[in-house]
C-alpha cells in the first residue's frame, strides 16, 4: 500500500513539472484497462449531470406552462387605498385563511368533488382584444368601476350616511368571519370555523359552493377591495377569487362553466360577475382569460330561441336568470373583455316576451308584473339602451317608487335599489330614505360579541330566505348599501359619452 501511495505522489509530482505533456506521456505508460475505466467513469458522470439538468427544465416548462393560482397576485405590494369602510371598534379578521393550498371542499359539499383548477396559459395573456359591442349597440350605456375606490367621497353625496356606511363595514366583517378555511363560503355558515353554528338561520342549499363564494366575494368588491387593495380584506377576496378559478370547468367549444347541481344558472352568472369585475377593476391579467372563459359560457348557455336563460344551458328563460347573466355581461363588456352583440340584443327578445303594460312592468317566464320580475326587467332595460325619458321606464319607476321598499325581499330591494339610484331625482330620495334606514335599524348590531353582530336575515317571501340563509341576505343588505358607488348613475352625462373606458 505504501508502494501504491509513493507511486501516486510521484504521478502528482509530474503532472505538475511537466504539465499535459507529462500527463500525456503519463497516459501512454498507463495500462489500457484503466484508461477505458476512467473514459467510461467520466462519461457517466457527464451524462448524469445532463440529465439532472434536463429535469430543471422540464420543472421549469411545467410552471410556466401551469402557473399555480397564486400569480393572480404581483409580488408587490399595491399602495393601499383610504376608504372610510372600517368600524373602529369591530373586531379585525387577522386569522387569514391559507390561499397557497386549497382541500377538497369535502365539509361544505361531500356528494361533488371540485374540479382542477383552470389552467392559464401566460402566453395567451394579453391576446384578447377589447370588445367592439359599442361600435354594434350604440345605445349601451353606463360607465366603470373605478367610482368604487372613490367611495369616500362619493358615498355621502349619493346618499349614504354615516350609520348605513358603519353598516356597511360590520356587514363585511361579518362575511369574512364566515369564510370558510378553503377560501370559499357556504350558504350553511354554521360550519365557518369562527361560528361553529353560533349563529342561526344557515342556508339549505349547502352544495352550491359557487354561488355562495361568489356572494360572500361581491360585497367587498362592491366597495373596492379587491385582491390588490383594501386593509383588512384583500386576503379574503384574494382567497375566494382562488377558489372560484380553481372550480372553473373549462367544457370545449363552449366557455368555462361555474354551473353547479342546484344552483344552476343562478350559480354561474353570479360567479362570472365577480371574476368580470374583479379583473376590470384590477387589470390584472392572470384573471382575464376565466372571466373571458366565464362569459364565453354565458354566451353559449343562451337559449336560441328565446334569447333568455334558465337553470341548465340553452333551456326557455325567465327573468331571474337572465337577470345576473345581463349584469354579468355588462360587467365583461365594462372590463373590455369579448362580448358578441348579438347576445344581449337577442336577450331584449325574451324581455319583450314577458313584459306587461307596455314594458313597464315584467312576469317571469310569461307576461306579468311581479315586484323583482319589474326592477330586473327595468334595470337590464336601463342598462341596454333605454333612455330616462322613455315612457314605459317612466312608469315602471313610478310603479316601483309607490310600492316601496320590502320589509323583508331583499332580492326585490336589491334591484329596485339599483333602478331607483339610476333613474334618481325625487324618486330615488324617498326610496333611498326609506331603504337605508330600514337596513341599518334592522341589522343585527345589539351584542358586538355576538357571532351573528353585522349580519341581516329577514323573513319576507324571498325564495333565497330558507335556500340562501344568513349569507345571503347579509350580501344583497350590503351590496344594497353599497349602491352609492358599485356604479356610476346611468344617466349621468359623462356616462353617455362614448364608448366605456374604464375609470
Amino acid at each position: 500500500m505504501a508502494q501504491h501511495d509513493s507511486q501516486n505522489e510521484q504521478l502528482e509530482e509530474e503532472f505538475v513539472e511537466e504539465g499535459p505533456g507529462g500527463f500525456a506521456q503519463l497516459l501512454l505508460n498507463t495500462p489500457s484497462w484503466l484508461v477505458s475505466t476512467i473514459v467510461h467513469v467520466v462519461f457517466l458522470l457527464i451524462l448524469a449531470l445532463m440529465t439532472v439538468s434536463g429535469a430543471q427544465k422540464t420543472q421549469i416548462v411545467e410552471i410556466i406552462s401551469e402557473p399555480p393560482v397564486e400569480e393572480l397576485i404581483d409580488e408587490e405590494e399595491p399602495e393601499e387605498i383610504d376608504i372610510e369602510m372600517i368600524d373602529p371598534e369591530a373586531e379585525v379578521t387577522d386569522e387569514v385563511v391559507e390561499v397557497t393550498e386549497f382541500a377538497e371542499v369535502t365539509a361544505v359539499e361531500a356528494d361533488e368533488p371540485a374540479p382542477a383548477m383552470v389552467e392559464v396559459d401566460p402566453n395567451a395573456i394579453g391576446t384578447l382584444t377589447p370588445s367592439n359591442v359599442g361600435k354594434s349597440i350604440s345605445n349601451y350605456s353606463g360607465s366603470g368601476l373605478g367610482l368604487r375606490a372613490k367611495a369616500k367621497q362619493t358615498a355621502k353625496m349619493r346618499g349614504a350616511n354615516s350609520a348605513s356606511e358603519l353598516a356597511v363595514a360590520r356587514g363585511l366583517r361579518w362575511i369574512a368571519n364566515h369564510q370558510y378555511p378553503t377560501g370559499g363560503w357556504s350558504f350553511d355558515h354554521t360550519k365557518a370555523p369562527k361560528c361553529q353554528g353560533k349563529c342561526k338561520n344557515p342556508g339549505s342549499n349547502h352544495t352550491d359552493v359557487n354561488a355562495a363564494t361568489s356572494m360572500g366575494i361581491l360585497p367587498f368588491l362592491g366597495c373596492g377591495i379587491t385582491h390588490k387593495e383594501g386593509k383588512q380584506y384583500k386576503n379574503n377576496v384574494r382567497a375566494g377569487l382562488y377558489f372560484l378559478v380553481k372550480r372553473m370547468k373549462l367544457e370545449q367549444g363552449k366557455g368555462g362553466s361555474f354551473h353547479e347541481r342546484t344552483g344552476t344558472m343562478y350559480s354561474h352568472g353570479l360567479a362570472a360577475i365577480c371574476l368580470t369585475e374583479a379583473y376590470g377593476m384590477t387589470k390584472d391579467k392572470a384573471l382575464q382569460m376565466p372571466a373571458q372563459q366565464a362569459i364565453n359560457f354565458i354566451q353559449y348557455a343562451q337559449d336560441p330561441a328565446g334569447g333568455g336563460w334558465r337553470y341548465q344551458p340553452r333551456q326557455q328563460g325567465d327573468t331571474s336568470v337572465v337577470g345576473w347573466q345581463l349584469m354579468a355581461l355588462k360587467s365583461g363588456y365594462m372590463a373590455y373583455l369579448n362580448v358578441q352583440p348579438q347576445v344581449p340584443q337577442k336577450a331584449m327578445q325574451f324581455l319583450d316576451s314577458v313584459q306587461s303594460n307596455s314594458g313597464s312592468n315584467y312576469g317571469y317566464n310569461a307576461p306579468g308584473a311581479g315586484s323583482a320580475c319589474t326592477a330586473i326587467g327595468l334595470l337590464c332595460r336601463m342598462y341596454y339602451g333605454w333612455k330616462k325619458e322613455n315612457p314605459a321606464l317612466e312608469r315602471g319607476v313610478e310603479w316601483l317608487s309607490n310600492r316601496g321598499p320590502s320589509k323583508g325581499d331583499m332580492y326585490y330591494n336589491y334591484y329596485a335599489t339599483q333602478v331607483l339610484h339610476h333613474f334618481d331625482g325625487e324618486p330615488w330620495h324617498k326610496w333611498n330614505n326609506t331603504m337605508r334606514d330600514q337596513l341599518v335599524n334592522t341589522q343585527c348590531a345589539a351584542d358586538k360579541k355576538s357571532c351573528d353582530f353585522g349580519s341581516w336575515y329577514t323573513k319576507g317571501g324571498d325564495h333565497g330566505d330558507e335556500k340562501g340563509g344568513r349569507l345571503y341576505k347579509t350580501a344583497l343588505s350590503v351590496m344594497t348599501l353599497e349602491v352609492y358607488y358599485r356604479h356610476s348613475p346611468i344617466y349621468r352625462k359623462q356616462s353617455m359619452e362614448g364608448g366605456l373606458p374604464l375609470e
